[in-house]
Protein backbone atom coordinates (compact mmCIF):
# COMPACT_ATOMS: atom_id res chain seq x y z
CA UNK A 1 0.00 0.00 0.00
CA UNK A 2 2.79 2.37 0.95
CA UNK A 3 4.01 2.23 -2.96
CA UNK A 4 0.89 3.47 -3.80
CA UNK A 5 0.71 5.91 -1.57
CA UNK A 6 4.15 7.36 -2.83
CA UNK A 7 2.45 7.26 -6.32
CA UNK A 8 0.01 9.07 -5.81
CA UNK A 9 2.11 11.67 -3.38
CA UNK A 10 0.67 14.55 -5.28
CA UNK A 11 -2.33 14.13 -5.00
CA UNK A 12 -4.45 15.44 -2.59
CA UNK A 13 -7.46 13.44 -2.57
CA UNK A 14 -7.56 10.34 -4.97
CA UNK A 15 -10.57 8.41 -5.74
CA UNK A 16 -11.45 5.36 -7.99
CA UNK A 17 -14.69 3.43 -8.12
CA UNK A 18 -15.79 0.74 -10.47
CA UNK A 19 -18.83 -0.28 -8.22
CA UNK A 20 -23.13 0.29 -8.48
CA UNK A 21 -23.68 3.22 -10.35
CA UNK A 22 -26.88 4.83 -9.48
CA UNK A 23 -28.05 8.84 -8.26
CA UNK A 24 -27.43 7.70 -4.71
CA UNK A 25 -23.54 7.31 -5.23
CA UNK A 26 -23.11 9.99 -7.75
CA UNK A 27 -24.92 12.29 -4.21
CA UNK A 28 -22.36 10.76 -2.11
CA UNK A 29 -19.08 11.28 -4.34
CA UNK A 30 -20.14 14.85 -4.79
CA UNK A 31 -20.50 14.89 -0.74
CA UNK A 32 -16.54 13.46 -1.00
CA UNK A 33 -15.85 16.01 -3.06
CA UNK A 34 -17.55 19.11 -1.53
CA UNK A 35 -15.93 17.96 1.90
CA UNK A 36 -12.69 18.69 1.09
CA UNK A 37 -12.90 21.51 -1.25
CA UNK A 38 -14.84 23.65 0.82
CA UNK A 39 -12.13 23.55 3.47
CA UNK A 40 -9.52 24.59 0.80
CA UNK A 41 -9.48 28.49 -0.09
CA UNK A 42 -7.76 28.32 -3.27
CA UNK A 43 -10.53 25.72 -4.45
CA UNK A 44 -13.52 26.04 -2.95
CA UNK A 45 -15.16 28.31 -5.80
CA UNK A 46 -14.74 24.87 -7.98
CA UNK A 47 -16.91 22.92 -5.34
CA UNK A 48 -20.29 23.55 -7.41
CA UNK A 49 -18.09 23.20 -10.43
CA UNK A 50 -16.69 20.16 -9.58
CA UNK A 51 -20.19 18.45 -8.46
CA UNK A 52 -22.52 19.44 -11.22
CA UNK A 53 -19.59 17.75 -13.71
CA UNK A 54 -19.40 14.44 -11.39
CA UNK A 55 -23.71 14.13 -11.82
CA UNK A 56 -22.40 14.60 -15.90
CA UNK A 57 -19.73 12.23 -15.42
CA UNK A 58 -22.20 9.51 -14.09
CA UNK A 59 -24.93 10.24 -16.26
CA UNK A 60 -22.80 9.43 -19.46
CA UNK A 61 -21.68 6.00 -17.89
CA UNK A 62 -25.01 5.35 -16.80
CA UNK A 63 -27.26 6.04 -19.95
CA UNK A 64 -24.40 5.71 -22.42
CA UNK A 65 -22.83 2.04 -22.10
CA UNK A 66 -23.56 -0.95 -22.78
CA UNK A 67 -25.13 -2.96 -20.29
CA UNK A 68 -24.52 -6.69 -21.56
CA UNK A 69 -20.87 -7.37 -21.98
CA UNK A 70 -21.28 -11.02 -22.36
CA UNK A 71 -19.53 -11.29 -25.41
CA UNK A 72 -16.32 -9.59 -24.19
CA UNK A 73 -13.88 -11.41 -23.40
CA UNK A 74 -11.41 -8.96 -21.82
CA UNK A 75 -13.64 -8.65 -18.59
CA UNK A 76 -11.06 -6.42 -16.84
CA UNK A 77 -11.05 -3.87 -19.58
CA UNK A 78 -15.18 -3.39 -19.63
CA UNK A 79 -15.32 -2.40 -16.33
CA UNK A 80 -17.38 1.03 -15.92
CA UNK A 81 -14.89 3.18 -13.98
CA UNK A 82 -15.06 6.78 -12.00
CA UNK A 83 -12.02 9.23 -10.83
CA UNK A 84 -11.59 12.07 -9.15
CA UNK A 85 -8.25 13.55 -8.53
CA UNK A 86 -7.34 16.93 -6.96
CA UNK A 87 -3.73 18.02 -7.51
CA UNK A 88 -2.45 21.42 -6.67
CA UNK A 89 -5.06 24.03 -8.67
CA UNK A 90 -6.03 20.84 -10.68
CA UNK A 91 -9.18 18.97 -10.41
CA UNK A 92 -9.66 15.81 -12.69
CA UNK A 93 -12.88 13.78 -13.40
CA UNK A 94 -12.42 10.83 -15.62
CA UNK A 95 -14.65 8.02 -16.10
CA UNK A 96 -14.45 4.94 -18.89
CA UNK A 97 -17.02 2.72 -20.14
CA UNK A 98 -18.40 -0.19 -22.73
CA UNK A 99 -19.47 1.50 -26.19
CA UNK A 100 -20.37 -0.18 -29.49
CA UNK A 101 -17.62 0.54 -32.12
CA UNK A 102 -20.19 1.95 -34.58
CA UNK A 103 -21.04 4.54 -31.22
CA UNK A 104 -17.06 5.05 -30.56
CA UNK A 105 -16.21 6.62 -34.20
CA UNK A 106 -18.92 8.69 -34.16
CA UNK A 107 -18.03 9.63 -30.77
CA UNK A 108 -15.07 10.54 -31.46
CA UNK A 109 -15.56 12.44 -34.03
CA UNK A 110 -18.25 14.17 -32.03
CA UNK A 111 -15.84 15.54 -29.18
CA UNK A 112 -13.26 16.46 -31.88
CA UNK A 113 -15.70 18.96 -33.13
CA UNK A 114 -16.94 20.43 -29.82
CA UNK A 115 -13.22 20.83 -28.86
CA UNK A 116 -12.25 23.01 -31.59
CA UNK A 117 -15.37 25.36 -30.85
CA UNK A 118 -15.33 28.30 -28.71
CA UNK A 119 -16.72 29.52 -25.36
CA UNK A 120 -19.86 30.95 -28.49
CA UNK A 121 -19.47 28.41 -30.54
CA UNK A 122 -20.67 25.98 -27.33
CA UNK A 123 -22.90 28.02 -26.77
CA UNK A 124 -25.01 28.12 -30.39
CA UNK A 125 -24.21 24.65 -30.57
CA UNK A 126 -26.05 23.64 -27.32
CA UNK A 127 -29.42 26.26 -28.25
CA UNK A 128 -29.09 24.34 -31.79
CA UNK A 129 -28.92 21.07 -29.96
CA UNK A 130 -32.22 22.16 -27.68
CA UNK A 131 -34.31 23.36 -29.83
CA UNK A 132 -34.10 20.00 -32.00
CA UNK A 133 -36.96 17.66 -31.55
CA UNK A 134 -35.51 14.33 -31.57
CA UNK A 135 -32.99 13.92 -29.11
CA UNK A 136 -32.08 10.58 -28.61
CA UNK A 137 -33.09 7.99 -26.79
CA UNK A 138 -29.90 7.66 -23.85
CA UNK A 139 -30.95 11.82 -23.57
CA UNK A 140 -29.53 14.89 -24.42
CA UNK A 141 -27.82 14.30 -28.25
CA UNK A 142 -24.47 15.07 -26.82
CA UNK A 143 -26.01 18.12 -24.19
CA UNK A 144 -23.82 16.35 -21.51
CA UNK A 145 -20.43 16.43 -23.58
CA UNK A 146 -21.41 19.93 -24.46
CA UNK A 147 -21.44 21.03 -21.02
CA UNK A 148 -18.84 19.42 -19.78
CA UNK A 149 -16.40 21.27 -22.44
CA UNK A 150 -18.17 24.43 -21.25
CA UNK A 151 -17.88 23.85 -17.36
CA UNK A 152 -14.43 22.32 -17.30
CA UNK A 153 -13.18 25.56 -19.70
CA UNK A 154 -10.49 22.56 -21.47
CA UNK A 155 -11.10 20.53 -24.73
CA UNK A 156 -12.29 16.95 -23.15
CA UNK A 157 -9.73 13.91 -23.51
CA UNK A 158 -10.58 11.07 -24.95
CA UNK A 159 -8.83 7.51 -25.63
CA UNK A 160 -10.77 4.11 -26.87
CA UNK A 161 -9.13 0.83 -26.43
CA UNK A 162 -11.14 -2.00 -28.71
CA UNK A 163 -12.13 -4.92 -27.03
CA UNK A 164 -14.03 -6.76 -29.29
CA UNK A 165 -15.34 -6.78 -33.14
CA UNK A 166 -18.42 -5.31 -31.66
CA UNK A 167 -17.21 -3.20 -28.24
CA UNK A 168 -14.54 -0.59 -27.36
CA UNK A 169 -13.94 1.12 -23.74
CA UNK A 170 -13.92 4.95 -24.08
CA UNK A 171 -12.22 6.77 -21.61
CA UNK A 172 -12.91 10.31 -21.26
CA UNK A 173 -11.18 12.97 -18.79
CA UNK A 174 -11.42 16.58 -17.96
CA UNK A 175 -10.02 19.17 -15.78
CA UNK A 176 -11.04 22.12 -13.59
CA UNK A 177 -8.37 24.72 -13.06
CA UNK A 178 -8.87 27.55 -10.48
CA UNK A 179 -7.73 30.41 -12.83
CA UNK A 180 -9.53 31.05 -16.02
CA UNK A 181 -6.33 31.68 -17.46
CA UNK A 182 -5.25 28.01 -17.10
CA UNK A 183 -6.02 26.13 -20.61
CA UNK A 184 -3.15 23.66 -20.44
CA UNK A 185 -4.32 19.90 -19.58
CA UNK A 186 -1.74 18.83 -16.98
CA UNK A 187 -2.78 15.27 -16.53
CA UNK A 188 -2.20 12.59 -18.86
CA UNK A 189 -4.95 10.42 -20.20
CA UNK A 190 -2.17 7.23 -20.51
CA UNK A 191 -2.13 8.08 -16.58
CA UNK A 192 -5.54 7.62 -16.16
CA UNK A 193 -5.74 4.45 -18.87
CA UNK A 194 -2.45 3.21 -16.19
CA UNK A 195 -4.54 3.86 -12.98
CA UNK A 196 -7.97 2.24 -14.81
CA UNK A 197 -5.99 -0.95 -15.62
CA UNK A 198 -3.91 -1.75 -12.52
CA UNK A 199 -6.94 -1.35 -10.33
CA UNK A 200 -9.23 -3.45 -12.53
CA UNK A 201 -6.47 -5.56 -12.71
CA UNK A 202 -6.04 -5.70 -9.37
CA UNK A 203 -9.94 -6.39 -8.93
CA UNK A 204 -10.10 -3.07 -7.21
CA UNK A 205 -14.22 -2.04 -6.42
CA UNK A 206 -13.31 0.98 -4.66
CA UNK A 207 -9.82 2.93 -3.72
CA UNK A 208 -9.52 6.18 -2.09
CA UNK A 209 -6.61 8.09 -1.03
CA UNK A 210 -7.30 11.58 1.25
CA UNK A 211 -8.18 12.91 4.42
CA UNK A 212 -10.21 10.52 7.08
CA UNK A 213 -12.25 13.50 8.46
CA UNK A 214 -15.65 12.37 10.14
CA UNK A 215 -17.59 13.65 7.16
CA UNK A 216 -15.12 11.70 4.41
CA UNK A 217 -15.39 8.55 6.31
CA UNK A 218 -19.50 8.83 6.79
CA UNK A 219 -19.32 9.68 2.62
CA UNK A 220 -17.32 6.39 2.00
CA UNK A 221 -19.61 4.37 4.23
CA UNK A 222 -22.70 5.18 3.02
CA UNK A 223 -21.51 4.18 -0.82
CA UNK A 224 -20.32 0.90 0.83
CA UNK A 225 -23.72 0.53 2.17
CA UNK A 226 -24.89 0.92 -1.52
CA UNK A 227 -22.69 -1.83 -2.54
CA UNK A 228 -23.63 -4.17 0.37
CA UNK A 229 -27.58 -4.14 -0.22
CA UNK A 230 -29.85 -5.84 -1.96
CA UNK A 231 -33.59 -4.30 -2.65
CA UNK A 232 -32.78 -1.85 -0.45
CA UNK A 233 -31.46 -4.42 2.77
CA UNK A 234 -28.55 -5.19 4.05
CA UNK A 235 -28.01 -8.80 5.39
CA UNK A 236 -27.03 -9.94 8.91
CA UNK A 237 -23.21 -10.61 7.31
CA UNK A 238 -22.97 -7.22 5.51
CA UNK A 239 -23.96 -5.05 8.84
CA UNK A 240 -20.94 -6.92 10.96
CA UNK A 241 -18.46 -5.83 7.40
CA UNK A 242 -19.88 -1.97 7.19
CA UNK A 243 -19.12 -2.09 11.39
CA UNK A 244 -15.19 -3.65 11.15
CA UNK A 245 -14.90 -1.20 8.31
CA UNK A 246 -15.76 1.82 10.26
CA UNK A 247 -13.68 0.84 12.94
CA UNK A 248 -10.97 0.94 10.40
CA UNK A 249 -11.62 4.11 9.59
CA UNK A 250 -12.25 5.20 12.77
CA UNK A 251 -8.53 4.06 13.74
CA UNK A 252 -7.34 6.17 10.83
CA UNK A 253 -9.27 9.39 11.75
CA UNK A 254 -8.57 9.32 15.50
CA UNK A 255 -4.94 7.69 15.79
CA UNK A 256 -3.46 8.97 12.63
CA UNK A 257 -0.98 11.28 12.46
CA UNK A 258 -1.88 14.78 11.35
CA UNK A 259 -0.05 16.36 8.20
CA UNK A 260 -0.61 19.57 7.39
CA UNK A 261 -3.83 19.94 9.17
CA UNK A 262 -5.45 16.51 7.62
CA UNK A 263 -5.21 12.54 8.73
CA UNK A 264 -4.21 11.23 5.24
CA UNK A 265 -4.27 8.15 4.75
CA UNK A 266 -5.35 4.86 2.20
CA UNK A 267 -8.99 2.86 1.66
CA UNK A 268 -9.40 -0.32 -0.55
CA UNK A 269 -11.89 -2.37 -1.45
CA UNK A 270 -10.64 -5.21 -3.22
CA UNK A 271 -11.58 -8.94 -4.67
CA UNK A 272 -9.26 -11.66 -4.22
CA UNK A 273 -9.77 -15.42 -5.47
CA UNK A 274 -13.55 -14.53 -4.97
CA UNK A 275 -13.46 -13.15 -1.78
CA UNK A 276 -13.50 -9.30 -0.71
CA UNK A 277 -11.25 -7.53 1.49
CA UNK A 278 -10.70 -4.31 3.06
CA UNK A 279 -7.33 -2.61 3.66
CA UNK A 280 -6.77 0.65 5.05
CA UNK A 281 -3.18 2.36 5.22
CA UNK A 282 -1.95 5.81 7.21
CA UNK A 283 0.72 7.27 9.08
CA UNK A 284 1.09 6.99 12.99
CA UNK A 285 2.61 8.97 15.25
CA UNK A 286 5.96 7.86 16.26
CA UNK A 287 5.40 8.16 19.98
CA UNK A 288 2.02 5.17 19.47
CA UNK A 289 3.75 3.08 16.83
CA UNK A 290 6.13 0.75 20.31
CA UNK A 291 2.62 0.23 22.18
CA UNK A 292 -0.14 -0.33 19.03
CA UNK A 293 3.02 -3.03 17.90
CA UNK A 294 2.85 -4.19 21.36
CA UNK A 295 -1.05 -4.53 21.35
CA UNK A 296 -1.00 -5.74 17.51
CA UNK A 297 1.59 -8.93 18.92
CA UNK A 298 -0.31 -9.67 21.74
CA UNK A 299 -3.61 -10.16 20.40
CA UNK A 300 -2.44 -12.12 17.24
CA UNK A 301 -1.26 -14.80 19.78
CA UNK A 302 -4.99 -15.25 21.39
CA UNK A 303 -7.08 -17.72 20.36
CA UNK A 304 -10.68 -17.29 20.02
CA UNK A 305 -11.57 -17.61 23.41
CA UNK A 306 -8.68 -15.76 24.72
CA UNK A 307 -9.91 -12.80 22.47
CA UNK A 308 -13.36 -12.93 23.99
CA UNK A 309 -11.89 -12.78 27.42
CA UNK A 310 -9.83 -10.03 26.63
CA UNK A 311 -12.62 -7.82 24.95
CA UNK A 312 -14.37 -8.17 27.96
CA UNK A 313 -12.15 -6.87 30.16
CA UNK A 314 -11.01 -4.04 27.58
CA UNK A 315 -14.73 -3.23 28.02
CA UNK A 316 -14.81 -3.58 31.77
CA UNK A 317 -12.01 -0.86 32.50
CA UNK A 318 -12.36 1.20 28.97
CA UNK A 319 -13.75 4.08 31.10
CA UNK A 320 -10.28 4.34 32.43
CA UNK A 321 -8.63 4.90 29.30
CA UNK A 322 -8.77 7.05 26.41
CA UNK A 323 -7.86 4.16 23.85
CA UNK A 324 -4.99 6.10 22.43
CA UNK A 325 -3.97 2.94 20.46
CA UNK A 326 -7.40 2.53 19.17
CA UNK A 327 -7.32 -1.06 21.56
CA UNK A 328 -10.76 -2.03 21.85
CA UNK A 329 -11.36 -1.10 18.09
CA UNK A 330 -8.68 -3.75 16.95
CA UNK A 331 -10.04 -6.26 19.47
CA UNK A 332 -13.22 -5.48 17.08
CA UNK A 333 -11.42 -6.40 14.31
CA UNK A 334 -9.53 -8.94 15.63
CA UNK A 335 -13.47 -10.54 16.88
CA UNK A 336 -14.89 -9.77 13.35
CA UNK A 337 -11.96 -11.58 11.38
CA UNK A 338 -11.43 -14.30 14.37
CA UNK A 339 -8.09 -13.13 14.45
CA UNK A 340 -7.26 -13.80 10.92
CA UNK A 341 -6.42 -9.95 10.16
CA UNK A 342 -3.40 -9.21 8.61
CA UNK A 343 -0.76 -5.71 9.36
CA UNK A 344 2.01 -4.05 8.52
CA UNK A 345 4.41 -1.56 9.38
CA UNK A 346 6.52 0.71 6.63
CA UNK A 347 9.53 2.54 8.02
CA UNK A 348 9.70 5.56 5.35
CA UNK A 349 13.18 7.53 4.50
CA UNK A 350 11.62 10.39 5.98
CA UNK A 351 11.55 8.37 9.36
CA UNK A 352 7.57 8.36 9.18
CA UNK A 353 6.13 5.06 10.12
CA UNK A 354 3.31 4.01 8.03
CA UNK A 355 1.05 1.58 9.15
CA UNK A 356 -1.53 -0.91 7.64
CA UNK A 357 -4.51 -3.57 8.22
CA UNK A 358 -6.12 -6.16 5.78
CA UNK A 359 -8.62 -8.37 6.72
CA UNK A 360 -11.22 -10.69 4.49
CA UNK A 361 -14.83 -9.83 5.11
CA UNK A 362 -17.92 -12.57 6.13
Amino acid sequence: MYDIFKELEQEKISLAYFGVFNDKITNLLISLSEDYLQRQDKLKKLSKKTSFLIAESFQNIVRHGVVNKEDILEKNLSKDFFQLSVQGDRISISSANVITNKEAQEFSNYIDNINELDAEGLKNLQLQTLSRANLSEKGGAGLGIIEMVRKSGFPLKKHFIQLSEDFSLVILSMEIANSDKEKQHKISIQNIETIYKRMSEKNIIMFYKGDFSNTSNTNIIEILNNNFMKDGDINPSNLKNIVAIIEVMQNVSKHGKEINGFREGIFALTLEDEELYVECSNFIKQENFEELEKNLIHIKTLNNNQLELFYKDKMANSYLSEDQNGGLGLLEIARFTKNTFNYSFTKTTDDEIFYSIKFKTI
